[in-house]
């Protein structure tokens, strides 16, 4: 890796003559002080960024309330509103905070509350901002929305402390994460309350306001940043105040000292730390990745302290219409702030209804069905940190485009429920047409190879892309991991053919299991429904690999819902991978034992990729049949017209493959499967991991083809 330095004469250019200085305050950060330096210096335009969505919620309550004759428009701004909320607010904010403001002559202040979600991606200035502090590089960030261009002189005040007014400090708090106050706190803050008011106050109720504010301001939390990196960042920026240069501006030279004094030693820190943590991290990779076992995975992912959060109204009666939480916006909610609320309703000395549910996709024989999640009240805390969905009553919810999302149980809901997403042209990857079974991998292998027309939404706004193909985006790593990890001896052009051969095996035989007879029997009832009650497709003598449904519909879900009472369709992904096993015998391990010289371990491994990604293209915790699986299943019989299909997909799908290696054609040979003994698809341990990720690549090709031949329907 090379560190490109940027040059002086190239930063006079960058820099231009704008004027930007910093000063450390030591007094709290408050509304007052936010209006008192409007008033005094007659600013037009001011930025305050709080670390949390609940602090720039209580401080835009206090600095509205103190905005009693209207002088000052103020916007807040975080994660918590709705997109189109948030949109509306940028689009205003982009042309009030522009370069120039100064033309407008509105004679207007105009106030930004915001949090974190301006450090990038708004192109905005203003000629003072308040900040509560942060470490150096989120804090350089938030101040480069401060003299953002040539000519502008700005100030960045950064405040160590927050405080609001005691009635909205609660609000205020609500993300920071609780701290038992031990007795030593709270006699200290009785205390000191006691001694300024003795004599003086005699105001029960404005004592104990008094002591709640001095127990706020007391507190140090920076969250969601560690205290450690803060205290040192308060530390240079205190140096710098008291210096000489505090009122010069500070360039991009001072600002690469403050990130490389503060950051580098934070950086080998976190590098020690990982290598301490190197066993732990390999024992649950290993778990994870190895055994299929899902309870520690999130272990893996890098901590996000947040949860999806959804609200409406559940459905009173059983047959009402159930809901989909896909088609729902969500709010990203830390998890902090949920048990905080958890503990609220803990503290109320009686019982509610429910605050929070888990919101918990189809398991176990529903996994590969048109089921909707259902919903579990959530009893416990540590259920409630363990859940990823969470619906929340709707009665302790409150949301307006002022103020945003608030959830307590001392909040007035506003009857609001989680809107719907912005509707797209594209088909939902639950909406389904009719597709015959070879139709359906001649489709998948056509978004292999073609581009992909779709849209994407960016702020609430639909935009049309094309897609390159999935082959242009995996084709030359899967090729070059070939080489580098399996067959270092092949050419680039061997390693990609045959990475192509192994992505068209997985497509030919993801879907095994879905010929079936009783899978075909179930699924054909359904299409001869869909044809003669919803105008669906005549589904004729074809076998079929999806059925025309639309969960928009309904009409549709209830009908589907009693039929599936009576007909259970059988699963088939992990059954697709048993049959795939004949298949890639006769045609994968000849071409890699005589054209590759693989030895017979190697040639396992290979195979036992595809065979993976067939029996986990819909869950990848799949992990086989045990021993009361096996009993269950006793057989698998296959439709008559089964090896027709499978045949007829190898004649349209691999006249489109390279011809330069020599891959023999396969079928099946029988239309009965005894099912004996346990089939496990976890094979691979730590000295397999290339092929681990040689499987990655397979399963990543074959879901992105299988999702777009949905959506292409």
């Amino acid at each position: 890796m090379e560190i490109i330095r940027v040059e002086d004469t190239d930063l006079q250019d960058i820099e231009g003559n704008r004027c930007r200085t910093f000063q450390a305050i030591s007094e709290p950060l408050t509304a007052e002080l936010i209006l008192n330096d409007i008033k005094h210096y007659q600013r037009q335009r001011v930025i305050v960024i709080c670390n949390t969505v609940s602090q720039s919620q209580g401080l835009f309550r206090d600095l509205d309330e103190l905005n009693q004759d209207g002088e000052l428009t103020i916007t807040l701004l975080h994660s918590r509103f709705l997109p189109k909320d948030r949109a509306k607010k940028e689009v205003y904010l982009k042309e009030t905070f522009a370069q120039n403001w100064q033309l407008q002559e509105d004679n207007t202040c105009h106030v930004l509350i915001s949090t974190q979600v301006i450090e990038a991606g708004l192109n905005i200035t203003c000629e003072i901002m308040h900040t509560h502090l942060c470490p150096m590089n989120s804090l350089l960030q938030r101040a480069g929305r401060c003299a953002r261009f040539p000519g502008e002189r700005g100030d960045v005040y950064v405040y160590r402390s927050f405080q609001v007014n005691p009635i909205n400090a609660e609000l205020a708090e609500a993300d920071l994460a609780e701290e038992p106050e031990t007795s030593t706190d709270t006699e200290l803050c009785s205390n000191v309350v006691d001694k300024r008011d003795k004599g003086d106050r005699e105001d029960k109720g404005e004592k104990i306001q008094s002591m709640n504010a001095t127990a706020y301001e007391k507190k140090q939390n920076f969250l969601p940043y560690t205290n450690e990196i803060c205290e040192l960042t308060w530390v240079v920026l205190q140096e710098h105040t008291a210096s000489e240069q505090v009122s010069k501006n500070v360039s991009f030279r001072l600002e690469e000292e403050w990130i490389n004094r503060i950051h580098t030693p934070e950086t080998l820190l976190q590098h020690e730390r990982r290598a301490n943590n190197q066993m732990n991290f390999e024992q649950q990779f290993n778990a994870a990745f190895f055994r299929g076992d899902e309870s520690v995975a999130h272990e893996l992912i890098r901590f996000v302290d947040a949860r999806s959060v959804f609200v409406w109204e559940e459905p009173i009666f059983f047959d009402d219409e159930p809901i989909d939480p896909k088609q729902l916006l969500a709010f990203s909610v830390p998890i902090s702030t949920l048990c905080k609320v958890w503990q609220e309703v803990k503290n109320l000395g009686y019982e509610i209804d429910w605050m929070f549910k888990r919101i918990e996709n189809p398991k176990n024989k529903y996994i590969e069905t048109y089921s909707q999640p259902s919903c579990m009240t959530i009893t416990s805390r540590e259920s409630l940190i363990n859940s990823v969905r969470i619906l929340v009553n709707p009665r302790y919810v409150y949301y307006d485009d002022q103020i945003g999302l608030l959830i307590s149980p001392d909040v007035v809901g506003n009857q609001f429920i989680s809107p719907n997403k912005v509707k797209q042209t594209t088909s939902s990857e639950y909406r389904y047409g009719m597709d015959t079974y070879v139709g359906h991998l001649v489709l998948m292998w056509k978004c292999w190879r073609e581009t992909f027309p779709t849209i994407l939404k960016r702020n609430g706004e639909l935009f049309e892309v094309q897609l390159g193909s999935v082959r242009d985006e995996l084709l030359p790593a899967g090729g070059r991991f070939i080489r580098e990890k399996i067959f270092p001896d092949a050419t680039e052009s061997e390693a990609e053919t045959l990475f192509e051969y192994l992505v068209f095996l997985a497509i030919l035989t993801h879907d095994l299991g879905k010929l079936q007879v009783k899978w075909q029997e179930v699924m054909r009832g359904w299409q001869a429904i869909a044809h003669s009650s919803f105008h669906g497709t005549n589904p004729r003598s074809h076998l079929l690999a999806h059925t025309d449904y639309d969960p928009g519909d309904q009409a549709q879900r209830t009908q589907l819902k009693a039929y599936e009472k009576k007909n259970k369709r059988p699963n088939h992904a992990v059954e697709s991978a048993f049959l795939a096993r004949e298949i890639l015998k006769i045609s994968l391990s000849p071409l890699l034992r005589d054209y590759f010289n693989a030895d017979l371990e190697k040639i396992r491994y290979i195979l036992h990729t595809i065979i993976m990604a067939a029996g986990r293209h819909h869950s990848a915790w799949a992990a086989g049949w045990k021993m009361g699986d096996v009993a269950k299943i006793g057989k698998i019989q296959l439709h008559p017209e089964a090896k027709n299909a499978i045949a007829l997909s190898w004649r349209y799908i691999a006249r489109f493959l390279p011809n330069t290696l020599p891959l023999q054609p396969a079928n099946l040979s029988r239309e009965v499967y005894a099912v004996t003994q346990e089939f496990d698809l976890n094979r691979f341990e730590t000295a397999q991991l290339e092929y681990l990720q040689l499987y990655l690549l397979i399963v990543r090709a074959l879901r992105l083809c299988d999702q777009r031949s949905v959506q292409l329907h």
